[in-house]
């Protein structure tokens, strides 16, 4: 592998401001300038695995956060009597400030790997930082090569994708329920072309089990429950998350309180082909995966139930803050 398989090279133009790359891969574009699925494609095609992961990896960090959200908005599920809604639901998880760039050291390397002018066997450090997806859109990162403190070689890399601390996610979803204190949820997008960047398609389903059949003294609604979905995108990205739940709620009229614990994990694989920028012999296969960095979560939300209902909530894990809200029609 050489040096143009370990980096980002520039595309000689500016990158597009804004891409909400979550509701993009939900189906769902909603964007603030020009950007497409596409433009993120075109970027990966240009860089090897070592500054894939940093530059990639907030990304894929928040997918689990935003994924395990909203899963129920009441603990209520009735023993006897259907349930059922359609609707959609919106989650944002909150990005920490050094989310926005990285940096990585990687020792005692064969320069060579990197920029094959270097004579092979020549032993170095080599530097890689730079602003991640979610970082300065006008300012390049770098990579550089060192044999002690002789600098072998210096490259520019790419901007930030999209400037901003959010990473957002878009899904519908429906429910049907009240057999025995069971609710099956279901969310859902065939698979869909989404030109260029494949095809893309997206599901998931949990179950929920109200206890308050069994515990009839409680004060309180009380339920457990399990979800766990799936988003493909193209070739590029294989993404799983699951999360195992007990909630609480307490109905008051209109306006429903609740809150919960919860369990979660996700991965995300990254597959697409690095194409070298003029030797098409140099281009390599790309693949690795991330673990979600984040497996708990105390959750807090609340139902306003007026024709529809609306819910609101934040989900404060042991990594990430993610917020988020729903509509459902239904009975």
């Amino acid at each position: 592998m050489n040096f143009f398989d370990r980096k980002f090279r520039s595309r000689g133009g500016a990158v597009p401001a804004w891409l909400l790359l979550g509701m993009l891969v939900c189906g769902l574009a909603v964007t603030s300038g020009t950007a497409t699925a596409q433009d993120l494609e075109g970027l990966l095609t240009q860089v090897g695995e070592d500054y894939a992961v940093g530059y990639s990896s907030p990304f894929l960090h928040s997918f689990g956060p935003n994924a395990n959200s909203n899963m129920y908005s009441t603990a209520h599920i009735p023993w006897t009597g259907l349930v059922f809604g359609v609707g959609v639901k919106v989650m944002g998880t909150q990005l920490n400030e050094t989310d926005q760039s990285f940096s990585q050291v990687i020792d005692n390397v064969d320069l060579s790997t990197y920029d094959p002018s270097i004579p092979a066997g020549t032993m170095g450090t080599v530097y890689m930082s730079g602003p991640t997806i979610f970082g300065d859109t006008e300012t390049n990162g770098t990579v550089e090569g060192y044999v002690g403190a002789f600098q072998m070689f210096s490259a520019e890399t790419i901007p930030g994708l999209v400037d901003t601390r959010w990473s957002p996610l878009v899904t519908p979803e429906a429910y049907i329920g009240g057999v025995a204190g069971l609710k099956l949820t279901v969310r859902y997008l065939p698979e869909m072309d989404t030109g260029d960047f494949g095809k893309t398609k997206y599901w998931g389903y949990g179950l929920q089990w109200n206890a308050n059949g069994i515990l009839k003294n409680l004060p309180v609604d009380v339920m457990v429950g399990f979800f766990t979905q799936e988003i493909n995108v193209g070739s590029v990205y294989e993404s799983t998350a699951n999360t195992f739940f007990a909630g609480a709620s307490k109905d008051f009229t209109l306006l429903t309180v609740y809150g919960g614990v919860a369990m979660e994990d996700s991965e995300m694989d990254v597959n697409y082909v690095f194409e070298h920028p003029t030797d098409p012999g140099l281009n390599a296969d790309v693949s690795f995966s991330v673990e979600g960095a984040q497996d708990t979560r105390f959750t807090l939300g609340a139902t306003l139930d007026i024709l529809a209902k609306l819910n609101v909530e934040m989900g404060v894990g042991n990594k990430l803050t993610s917020y988020s809200a729903g509509l459902m029609f239904g009975f």
